[in-house]
């Protein structure tokens, strides 16, 4: 059975590949601190951007979450009216769902404990304002707890427990983790939270099969909507055991596309295939009958962007074009795949003026990205 999935899969790939070479395939980590408000310049469309418009994208799947992340990591910036601005401004994209993020933190990569009350979680108060806010908007909600490490620079939270000497530092640290995401939960359950995301990144952990199924059970016991776990890419989406358990088979999608500097919308678009991403996510649809989540996906807007998706810590130059094309790449690619069930896009940021033309971060919000995600968020 998985001999002929296997052959199936690599006949479609060799097709697209085809396809794309003639030009005719279609669509078949804690971020930092936000900066003070600043106004940035409203993007006016390039004679060289109008000359590449985009062509009508095909109807998404009945029920796609056109999603869009929207974070804060300190305690009182979803309760503000700036924030109440930012996310008006989001919906304007035509996304109609929010991942709405929530960090805990453990002091280092072998810790066992989690704590939601350091500065930089928002407050449950926080939480639950912005979840009426875009309830308000119209908007869907996937709440999406993280966990990170306030005290240990040089290591991810991808990293928590690769280090444990024994078995009582993992059931130590799993009764501190039910701990926090039940609490989460539980908020969720009781403020109409549409979906749940039970965890973010946690490689390192997440071949404790076991526990990972006592997690779910405890989740499901509090909430009773959708779940899933959102998978960092390049191989802790494929070695995951439990998706069955799940509702949604989650990842954060930041696949390495190229080698170089501006590469164009169809060297990107290749890549997708040519590198094995869509056959890795089609197959873990079929293999586990579930469809995918895009948990997260995003690029910043500079050079480089699709080397390295993952990266934000480095200080390459402005490119707000290499950004749009990484988008429209992905977009092209993606949309109308029967195996995907919605797409994330990293990130939102509570301040309303974050985003423009001098910006080298993640959010597209007044940039040429923000007008191809539109493209495709605004069809009917």
């Amino acid at each position: 059975m998985m001999k002929d999935r296997t052959i199936l899969w690599a006949g479609r790939t060799v097709l697209c590949v085809v396809l794309l070479l003639m030009g005719a395939c279609g669509p078949a980590p804690l971020m930092g601190s936000p900066v003070a408000p600043t106004s940035p310049t409203p993007y006016t469309p390039t004679s060289a951007m109008a000359s590449a418009t985009l062509a009508p994208p095909p109807t998404a799947q009945p029920g796609f979450q056109k999603g869009m992340s929207y974070a804060s990591w300190w305690q009182g910036q979803y309760s503000t009216p700036e924030a109440d601005r930012s996310l008006a401004n989001l919906a304007a994209t035509g996304a109609n769902w929010i991942a709405v993020i929530v960090t805990g933190y453990q002091e280092t990569h072998t810790s066992t404990a989690i704590r939601r009350d350091l500065p930089k979680t928002p407050t449950d108060e926080d939480l639950i304002h912005a979840i009426a806010k875009a309830h308000d908007l119209g908007l869907s909600v996937m709440l999406k707890p993280h966990v990170d490490l306030s005290d240990d620079p040089t290591h991810w939270r991808g990293n928590i427990g690769a280090a444990f000497a024994d078995e009582a530092q993992w059931q130590a640290w799993f009764a501190s983790y039910g701990e926090f995401i039940n609490h989460y939960a539980t908020l969720a359950q009781e403020n109409g939270v549409e979906q749940f995301c039970i965890g973010t990144e946690l490689v390192a952990t997440s071949s404790r099969e076991e526990n990972w199924r006592a997690v779910v059970k405890g989740v499901r016991e509090r909430f009773a909507g959708p779940i899933t776990y959102a998978s960092n890419h390049g191989g802790e989406e494929s070695s995951i055991t439990w998706w069955d358990a799940v509702d949604y088979i989650g990842v954060d999608a930041y696949y390495a596309l190229t080698d170089k500097n501006n590469p164009s919308v169809d060297e990107l678009k290749s890549a997708w295939v040519q590198r094995g991403y869509v056959e890795t996510l089609a197959g873990l649809s079929e293999e586990y009958d579930r469809l995918i989540l895009l948990t997260e996906i995003g690029y910043r807007s500079v050079d480089g962007t699709t080397i390295a998706p993952w990266e934000w810590q480095s200080e390459p130059a402005v490119d707000l074009q290499e950004q749009a094309d990484a988008y429209r790449a992905a977009l092209e690619m993606l949309w109308g795949q029967p195996w995907l069930a919605g797409m994330y896009w990293w990130n939102w940021d509570t301040n309303p003026n974050r985003g423009g033309e001098t910006d080298t971060d993640f959010t597209p919000h007044n940039k040429p990205a923000e007008e191809v995600l539109k493209t495709y968020y605004l069809q009917k």
